[in-house]
């Protein structure tokens, strides 16, 4: 019997069919394959919004108007405000108790007060400084000289809790005339000591500063070659100076740069473009960016979506790899 020429073209193109069908499935897992065991060393990381700080740690010395309080009798102290209450002036501070025996004969119990001869926040401790460390000294003096005792107190944390005052009520016996406390004028502005380079720096200039995460402006009134430091006065006073005079604080040394933050590993140059590699649709692409600013750690970008994945281990021929992110969290 005859075999019919169409059956044998139909055999042809179903050989054909199948062996460009094979291959294109071998290619495409070999693509994968290939894909898979090029990417599987990358990392990545999301691209997210933020900005970068030029921050400079320096230690600071705060000075505030205070007013010693004296004993105006011998007694036993008691104490009629709060730890940290502010009082206006002629308030009843505290009330000095005296009374006992002297030369055999009973005296009656007796009280001497004690008014607020000013305004401002009482405090029950004291450190010495009081009538030392003050913002008239440090525009006028030798300030090299003022700041010597301040050697003995510490910028680490334990110690400024060491130095913070429990409330007492009252104290043990003192004499007539003995210091018991101080009254800071909250409504003067504090002055401080910035231990810094004062080149670059000019009187009458501010500067930004950060302390415990709240943003000051302070004027500059005086530049210091010994010990080297900026003198400047903000613009209120800042709780907490009175108790903890020295101070690790934040000197911002120029303004935020905000934008999409990447590792500063992730960048790739391609002659002379950057950019960074980001996987969109699950395929590697390359991105050109313009760097706004960066640091040790991260740089700054434009033309760059906030929460894209960024490869922060590029190589060469990575483009248009498959990769699986999905394990990927955002950070």
């Amino acid at each position: 019997m005859k075999r019919s020429p169409r059956r044998g073209i139909y055999k042809v193109v179903r050989v054909v069919g199948v062996s460009v069908f094979l291959l294109l499935l071998l290619g495409s897992l070999g693509w994968v394959y290939r894909s898979s065991f090029l990417t599987g060393s990358l990392k990545v990381e999301i691209a997210r919004q933020g900005s970068i700080d030029h921050l400079q740690t320096v230690a600071a010395v705060f000075a505030n108007e205070e007013t010693l309080l004296k004993a105006p009798g011998a007694g036993t102290t008691e104490f009629l405000v709060q730890e940290g209450e502010r009082v206006r002036k002629g308030d009843l501070i505290a009330r000095i108790h005296s009374g006992g025996v002297v030369l055999g004969q009973e005296n009656a119990a007796t009280a001497h007060d004690l008014y607020a001869s000013s305004g401002g926040i009482v405090f029950s401790v004291i450190d010495g400084l009081e009538t030392y460390l003050t913002p008239e000294n440090l525009l006028a003096m030798d300030v090299g000289k003022i700041l010597q005792p301040t050697q003995e107190l510490s910028t680490t944390q334990e110690a400024q809790e060491a130095q913070e005052p429990s409330p007492p009520q009252s104290s043990g016996s003192v004499a007539a005339g003995k210091v018991i406390g101080k009254i800071v004028n909250n409504l003067k502005p504090t002055v401080a000591v910035l231990k810094v380079e004062p080149k670059g720096y000019e009187v009458g200039k501010s500067v930004k500063l950060i302390i415990d995460d709240q943003n000051y402006s302070a004027k500059i009134l005086r530049l210091l070659d010994n010990p080297h430091g900026l003198v400047v006065q903000f613009n209120q006073y800042i709780n907490g100076t009175s108790q903890k005079r020295l101070q690790d604080i934040s000197l911002v040394q120029r303004p935020s740069v905000s934008g999409v933050l990447v590792p500063k590993s992730s960048l790739w140059s391609k002659g002379e473009e950057q950019g960074v590699y980001v996987v969109k649709e699950g395929a590697i692409q390359y991105r050109k960016v313009k760097i706004l600013d960066q640091n040790d750690q991260v740089i700054c970008v434009e033309n760059l979506p906030h929460g894209i994945p960024v490869i922060t281990n590029p190589r060469t021929g990575i483009d248009g790899l498959i990769m699986n992110i999905k394990n990927v969290s955002q950070s």
